[in-house]
């Protein structure tokens, strides 16, 4: 990733894909790293720890990931200083309890606005941003990525219907992206997470391990036999946004430790 400059929404949580996602991006020594979220207490001492360990420079903005303006201050800011834009993972996204008897109209859309409009506007601006050239970037090109999930946007069950239905959407909006910027060296990819140990998922994964009937049934789910971790995903997302993955685009990848691989798993008609 050497010379790529790159932005990252939902950074600050101290458990999160955003920010394994900024050490991974420095890892494969990409020039400059924006690390963004709606909420900023984290995102200072993150940049100045990527900084300090890598060299790579790390800059912490605050912005709303689904807000036009927002996302496009943090672009202009980003062209205006090194001229370019070659990486956006759109990762900010939200969840929560949302009974389908009681969730309103607002709900839902705010859902659909922060998971899904944010994924969008991200492509819509980034796009326009990686299509600029210079003497330094001598062609239009970039990498788009978005988080999805395997159980929420693949198939169903994981959370509100609302939530659901935003990360489907990711999905899809990913894969026209991909043709409506056909020709333009600009690919656009989702992954489509499994269960990983985040602060999203806290609250979840601790239900889940007091119960030996659901720790059981969660181990027959996954072909690993476990969760997954944050840099799991960080490290998919760094190989998306490097030059290794140019010939990779409109793909919903999973990463899910085997998850969608069968049905839920039966002994009955298991080997042993």
């Amino acid at each position: 990733m050497d010379g790529l400059v790159c932005i990252i929404t939902g950074a600050n949580s101290l458990s999160g894909i955003g920010r394994a996602t900024a050490f991974a991006f420095a890892k494969k020594k990409a020039r400059a790293i924006y690390v963004t979220d709606i909420n900023g207490d984290h995102l200072v001492p993150l940049a100045e720890e990527i900084t300090s360990t890598t060299g790579v420079e790390c800059i912490p903005k605050c912005m709303d990931a689904a807000a036009d303006k927002d996302i496009q201050n943090v672009i202009a800011d980003a062209l205006g200083t090194f001229g370019r834009l070659d990486v956006f993972f759109a990762n900010a996204g939200v969840a929560g309890r949302h009974p389908m008897a009681t969730e309103t109209s607002e709900a839902f859309l705010n859902m659909m606005r922060v998971n899904a409009w944010s994924v969008y506007a991200a492509i819509k601006y980034a796009s326009v941003a990686m299509e600029k050239t210079s003497t330094e970037k001598t062609k239009s090109g970039g990498s788009i990525i978005a988080t999805a999930s395997v159980v929420a946007g693949v198939r169903s069950g994981a959370g509100p219907m609302s939530y659901s239905a935003s990360k489907a959407a990711v999905i899809n909006i990913c894969q026209s992206a991909a043709w409506r910027l056909h020709g333009k060296n600009i690919r656009v990819n989702a992954i489509c997470r499994g269960l990983i140990k985040t602060e999203m998922t806290k609250k979840v994964l601790e239900a889940v391990s007091s119960n030996e009937l659901l720790v059981n049934l969660m181990k027959r789910n996954s072909a690993l036999e476990r969760y997954g971790e944050p840099d799991e995903i960080a490290s998919i997302v760094a190989y998306l946004a490097s030059r290794e993955a140019s010939f990779i685009t409109g793909q919903d990848i999973k990463v899910d430790g085997g998850l969608t691989a069968a049905l839920p798993y039966c002994p009955l008609f298991a080997d042993e």
